[in-house]
């Protein structure tokens, strides 16, 4: 009888510690990294609400935590994890350029599991980055400098944008091997891809006080990702990489074929669905005219 028991007590445990584990595709800039369920250890944050909940996981994230840890009780509440990411990556907060697209081409992938015990449930959220904190840290430091440098305090939009693309341009090549992605490499290792001009050219448009966001999808049929940026109360396309071609001769070029363009002059550019919805272009509406240089 005491064997008895013991082994329907067992099968408790088992049913009440059974592992939902889900992950993240992404798109195409956004590879998964794997990882192992049985490393996941971290100081366990309680908290009883969905708000919360976001919160923790946005704190972890801008902390560049490998482990986060949360413990909720949230009564009725459906934890779907997918939606969960997306409206932690979809914090915009004004006091700060490190989150909304930043953050959000700062990942590689994540990896969670919840746990359900008596009478609470426990995520454990395993992400991977691009960048550790010492090299974001780096990263906003150099910003900083970069900016007071371009004294641009005062500048009318269009000037700030020209002065940053131009920046950018110069300091910054290709990166043909197609393995530096980050705002860090554009940086500091001055050589990225698509992905990588669009972070920091999104950190310096931002800093700056210019409105931004990074755009992603097609450029000639190939994975590519591009800024649109607000200038004058209008919203135009701009795109840094394709405006530093790589030259025949290996010298660096500046270009201004593709600075602050109506989506009609913006050619060989397609945007995936999520910035094709009628919300997405209601809330930035491009130019019908492109901007005139000056």
């Amino acid at each position: 009888m005491k064997k008895q028991l013991i082994s329907a007590i067992l099968i408790m445990f088992i049913l009440f510690t059974q592992a939902d584990v889900s992950t993240l595709a992404g798109n195409a800039y956004r590879e998964i990294v794997k990882v192992s369920t049985t490393a996941l250890a971290a100081t366990e944050v309680s908290i009883d609400s969905e708000k919360e909940l976001i919160a923790a996981l946005y704190t972890g994230l801008l902390d560049r935590e490998d482990k986060i840890v949360v413990k909720y009780a949230i009564p009725g509440y459906k934890l779907n994890l997918d939606e969960l990411y997306q409206k932690v990556i979809a914090i915009d907060d004004k006091s700060i350029a490190k989150d909304g697209d930043y953050l959000a081409y700062s990942m590689r992938g994540w990896e969670a599991v919840t746990r359900t015990g008596w009478n609470s449930t426990t995520l454990n959220f395993a992400p991977s980055y691009k960048t550790t904190l010492e090299e974001e840290d780096t990263v906003d430091s150099k910003v900083k400098s970069v900016l007071k440098g371009l004294k641009l305090e005062g500048a009318s939009d269009y000037k700030k944008v020209k002065a940053i693309h131009d920046y950018i341009i110069k300091r910054v090549s290709y990166d043909t091997t197609l393995v530096k992605t980050s705002a860090y490499d554009a940086m500091i290792n001055k050589s990225t891809v698509c992905e990588g001009y669009s972070m920091l050219a999104y950190r310096l448009f931002t800093e700056a006080g210019l409105k931004s966001r990074i755009i992603s999808g097609t450029g000639n049929g190939g994975a590519h990702a591009w800024n649109i940026v607000k200038v004058k109360d209008k919203w135009y396309n701009i795109d840094l990489t394709w405006d530093d071609p790589i030259s025949s001769d290996g010298k660096p070029m500046l270009t201004y074929d593709y600075f602050l363009k109506s989506t009609k002059d913006f050619t060989g550019h397609k945007r995936d669905a999520e910035y094709k919805t009628d919300e997405f272009v209601k809330s930035y509406p491009i130019s019908k005219t492109s901007y005139k240089m000056q």
